[in-house]
């Protein structure tokens, strides 16, 4: 990465991926004047932060917002989300992509270690598929043989998992998830290497840049920083992925965003130009895998 790239990560016209920037790509601590600073600056000025009345909506609307605020660097000291966790805590658990993206979100806002968290761990330890993925429970418990797992679990499973190994948290079978990545060449089927495991449009595929993730959707930069973090940014499996994500990069080392929601949870970037959320994670993934040196 070049100053100029730098730079662009850290404008104050996007708060969140600059203190992401700073604390995650830069490494700086938490007291540092600059991070201090842009965390009320995120504060004031992220929606999912001034207006908390995603806390009273259903279904997805808490995870993603939830999910706004760990994207943007915050914690749950920042923001008073605690009665809204604690309701979502005594939702049964699914071992859906819903739920490992909500606990995604808790690890990063600060929840790694509550016990309600660490229950569901072990729930997703003792419902996890031979294969090393996972499937609805609503579904599994009618089925009378072992199905394949569903990747759209997988996939946030894995970034749950990137997330706790930066903290020091522990990953029980976090061997097999990983193995189901580097056995598809991160998302290609087994039995067609040539195709994706998951259909969709292109802007909307898991090798494209697409920003930010749902529920049914994580895409190449993510997946690669979550892969890197674990320990596998060597590993030749992934070889081909990590040349996708060079392809991407323009002379600035910059990507453009290729994909995104019709309404974003995060402040919209255009389709089609320079992305500081992907380019974000391509430095991130970069980062991890040359053993945590960046800025």
């Amino acid at each position: 990465m070049n100053d100029s790239t730098l730079d662009w990560l850290l404008e104050e016209n996007h708060p969140g991926v600059r203190l992401r920037t700073l604390t995650d790509l830069c490494g700086l601590p938490d007291t540092d004047a600059r991070v201090t600073t842009t965390r009320a600056l995120v504060v004031s000025t992220l929606e999912a932060a001034k207006d908390l009345s995603w806390m009273n909506e259903k279904i997805l609307h808490p995870i993603y917002g939830l999910t706004a605020l760990a994207e943007s660097g915050l914690t749950r000291n920042d923001v008073p989300i605690d009665t809204e966790v604690d309701r979502l805590l005594a939702q049964p658990f699914d071992a859906n992509c819903g739920d490992y993206m909500l606990l995604r979100a808790l690890v990063m806002l600060g929840y790694g270690t509550d016990p309600r968290v660490e229950e569901r761990l072990i729930r997703m330890t003792d419902t996890q598929l031979p294969d090393g993925g996972w499937l609805c429970l609503h579904r599994l418990e009618k089925m009378t043989r072992t199905p394949k797992s569903c990747m759209k679990a997988a996939m946030h499973a894995v970034l749950l998992a990137g997330e706790r190994q930066k903290r020091g948290l522990p990953n029980s079978g976090g061997h097999a998830l990983v193995q189901y990545f580097l056995k598809r060449r991160l998302c290609y089927r087994m039995d067609n290497p040539t195709q994706l495991a998951l259909h969709a449009r292109p802007g909307l595929r898991t090798i494209d840049a697409f920003f930010p993730i749902e529920v049914m959707r994580v895409s190449l930069p993510v997946l690669l920083e979550a892969l890197a973090a674990l320990g596998l940014g060597q590993a030749s499996e992934l070889q081909e992925a990590w040349n996708m994500l060079e392809a991407k990069l323009d002379a600035l080392g910059r990507i453009s965003l290729e994909g995104t929601l019709p309404k974003s949870y995060l402040p919209k970037e255009r389709v089609g130009r320079p992305g500081k959320w992907v380019t974000l994670y391509a430095w991130l993934a970069y980062k991890y895998r040359r053993g945590g040196i960046a800025c």
